[in-house]
């Protein structure tokens, strides 16, 4: 995933127009497929005044080839053409000798280097892994270890639980957060109390929202910054950005005690008689749904049989 704009985001941005979607939401597919939100919003304003937009192209580096005879010194190249070549019958005599002596292979040195080569390399490989899965096990615990200081200079609470044990359910009677229920009275003290601080704030101005990213947990949560709907956002796809987490969402997702996962597709989540999924307005993977007082967006933005996110938005 990266921020160049490719044909399919051009494609999507299309039908998604075609199909009368608001800007924002298509801003928003863009952004989770690592678009950045300016860049964007600028392909849907030129694609709604009818102008041609192509996609990114590679840049491509062609590097001129040089002979061997160009890269060697002047003095070189005179001395290999007006050197004379050497006829058998002028060869000093033992100089065959010495030559054979000298042609002859170092097995034994060689076995000897490749052996502390072998050595070397396992040294390092067992290292490397030792230190591969101490750096895994911090980064996923580094989120909840540290704690920051919001602009006001008050700290947000307890540490981030481990990201396996996360745990989202919705249920008929609302939202429940590793067993904490919240509302949208007490909807950011209830997430800073559940899962500490945040490992990153960031703010989109034109969609005037404030979004807590919780990297280690793949989970994003979107505020407003004066009035709006609150939002909690399961990352299955680790986009990173703005919009996007750096680890996936590993915890479980319930909706009335149905487990819903990243391999759950389309025809499996519709089976959900309790949800009442809607079918998408055109092909661009997203299906909405109503639960109780929670609205629910279903992200199939690669492929209807992976879902790479779920939006939850209170009212």
């Amino acid at each position: 995933m990266t921020n160049d704009i490719l044909q399919s985001d051009i494609d999507l941005a299309r039908r998604l127009l075609d199909a009368g979607r608001p800007a924002d939401e298509i801003v928003a597919a863009l952004g989770y497929r690592g678009i950045n939100a300016n860049r964007a919003a600028r392909l849907v304003a030129d694609l709604q005044a009818g102008k041609t937009v192509e996609p990114d192209k590679p840049i491509a580096i062609n590097l001129p080839s040089r002979t061997i005879e160009e890269t060697l010194p002047s003095e070189q190249q005179h001395s290999r053409k007006s050197a004379p070549a050497e006829l058998p019958g002028e060869r000093p005599q033992g100089s065959w000798a010495r030559q054979k002596k000298s042609n002859s292979f170092p097995w034994f040195t060689m076995i000897a280097l490749a052996a502390a080569a072998v050595c070397v390399v396992s040294f390092v490989l067992l290292n490397r892994k030792s230190h591969t899965s101490d750096s895994v096990d911090q980064g996923r615990s580094q989120a909840g270890n540290q704690s920051t200081t919001d602009s006001g200079g008050s700290k947000h609470g307890a540490s981030v639980p481990d990201a396996m044990a996360i745990s989202v359910e919705v249920a008929p009677e609302g939202l429940r957060l590793c067993g904490n229920s919240l509302t949208r009275e007490d909807f950011l003290p209830a997430i800073f109390k559940t899962l500490g601080a945040p490992s990153r704030t960031n703010q989109v101005e034109k969609a005037d929202q404030i979004i807590y990213a919780y990297d280690a947990c793949g989970l994003l949560v979107y505020a407003p910054k004066n009035a709006g709907r609150y939002s909690i956002v399961l990352h299955f796809d680790a986009s990173d950005g703005a919009a996007g987490t750096k680890y996936p969402f590993v915890g479980t997702f319930k909706i009335s005690n149905h487990v819903v996962r990243p391999g759950t597709d389309a025809a499996s989540l519709g089976s959900i008689k309790e949800l009442g999924l809607q079918p998408p307005n055109s092909a661009s993977g997203i299906f909405n749904a109503q639960y109780g007082t929670l609205e629910l967006v279903f992200g199939y933005l690669k492929s209807p049989e992976r879902l790479s996110l779920i939006e939850i938005d209170f009212k």
